[in-house]
């Protein structure tokens, strides 16, 4: 019969429990900061960087280091504490206790440096490094580094509670190391792709622009005179030429916005000149289609004082859309005087082009300015085009201090306005 237990033992074995729950809240409270602190860090450099910072608190340590593993060399690309010296510092693999947890995938706990390699046995040391605590830095089957965790000499060695606390920190710095690269590797791949777009674009131009000038000779009949069809023949070859233009300025438009390399040249704008500039574009589009084309210009609209090439390229970009989604009816560009914006006294120009096209669903509306993004409605199948129009519209909208707005209904058509600043005092 087992004997009774005395009663003096029970706030105790009370206490015991209430102080081990205090413990395992305090640590996952820990835990849950750490992770957030990685998480929160959006680069490889400065995820290794906070967990350097991390490892000497949470292993109660003097020093940090993680060396990044070659073939046959690792390289220490992130310090703090002591190790500070090591940074940038490059040794051989073979015979170190680094080399052997990048192979084998499992931590090492050493009591002093002298066991390491020479060239550690005596640079360590002079460091003041005592106990070591080296951890693989492993997500997804993929080695990141080695942590390296010291401490002073004379201090305690590393326990099994070290490498399960730094053995945590160590998993979810190398899933946040996984995730940087992955977000690094897809900002160079899309870095690749703008700077391949702009180069094909330039390569381009220059024939595109050979094919205009032959054509504008042709059309002149400078170089003998042409029969009806065949004039009609060179303006539709004109006409698919400036289109295709329009295309390629939207590329590199594009690249150079995602490079952020597009800058202003503002100036004064006459609104009349500048709508006589967009009707060779637009004109012969429209008479393919039998569309009516419109250009409306409210009395007593002063000039304007921003850049004039990107005001065209937007205007060019909205009534090419609504001429290519309008079958029947008209297109109308009309400038009118607006109100002022919200949080501001200044007056408005708006430049809206309206069509009688087949409109854009309500839940389609907030797609319409993404990069690359067309509506996959099944009447509009055949309105192809490079998807940048409306995205690449909006932020030189943005970038003139202006916006563009949106009204439209299925079946009714469409209003894309472009708000501009006017000039103060008009």
């Amino acid at each position: 019969m087992p004997l009774p237990r005395d009663s003096a033992d029970v706030p105790s074995q009370t206490d015991d429990l209430l102080y081990s729950d205090y413990r395992k809240t305090e640590e996952l409270h820990t835990l849950r900061e750490v992770a957030r602190a990685l998480a929160a860090e959006t680069s490889a450099a400065s995820v290794l960087s906070t967990l350097c910072d991390l490892s000497m608190v949470q292993g109660s340590a003097s020093g940090a280091a993680v060396a990044q593993i070659h073939a046959d060399s690792g390289l220490y690309v992130a310090t703090s504490g002591r190790a500070l010296a090591l940074m940038g510092m490059s040794f051989p693999l073979a015979g170190t206790f680094t080399g052997r947890v990048a192979a084998e995938h499992r931590t090492l706990a050493l009591e002093s440096p002298a066991s390491s390699t020479p060239f550690f046995a005596a640079l360590l040391p002079s460091l003041g490094v005592g106990p070591i605590m080296l951890i693989p830095l492993l997500a997804n089957q993929q080695l990141f580094g080695v942590l390296s965790v010291v401490r002073d000499i004379g201090h305690p060695v590393f326990d099994a509670q070290d490498e399960e606390r730094l053995g945590v920190l160590a998993d979810l710095a190398a899933l946040a190391l996984w995730k940087a690269r992955l977000l690094e590797d897809a900002q160079s791949a899309d870095a690749a792709k703008t700077s391949l777009l702009a180069t094909l674009s330039h390569e381009l131009r220059t024939p595109l622009a050979a094919l205009e000038g032959y054509s504008e000779l042709l059309e002149d009949q400078i170089l003998g005179p042409l029969s009806d069809e065949q004039r009609d023949v060179v303006v539709r070859l004109r006409t698919v030429g400036r289109h295709l233009g329009a295309l390629i300025e939207d590329i590199l438009t594009y690249a150079s916005l995602e490079a952020d390399r597009v800058s202003l040249r503002e100036g004064p704008v006459r609104l009349p000149e500048l709508f006589d500039s967009l009707h060779p574009f637009l004109e012969p589009l429209a008479r393919e289609k039998g569309l009516e084309l419109e250009f409306d210009i409210e009395a007593s609209l002063p000039q304007l004082h921003t850049d004039e090439a990107r005001v065209r390229q937007i205007l060019l970009n909205l009534c090419q859309n609504a001429i290519k989604f309008t079958e029947h009816g008209r297109v109308q560009l009309k400038a009118s005087r607006g109100s002022a914006t919200l949080g501001s006294t200044q007056p408005t120009v708006r430049l809206a082009v309206k069509d009688t096209g087949i409109g854009i669903a309500a839940a389609d509306l907030s797609r319409l300015f993404r990069p690359f993004s067309q509506l996959a409605d099944v009447q509009s199948r055949r309105h192809r085009g490079t998807g940048l129009g409306l995205y690449i519209s909006r932020r030189l909208a943005g970038m003139l201090g202006g916006r563009i707005e949106v009204v439209s209904r299925p079946g009714e058509g469409s209003v894309f306005t472009l708000v501009l600043p006017m000039p103060p005092g008009n």
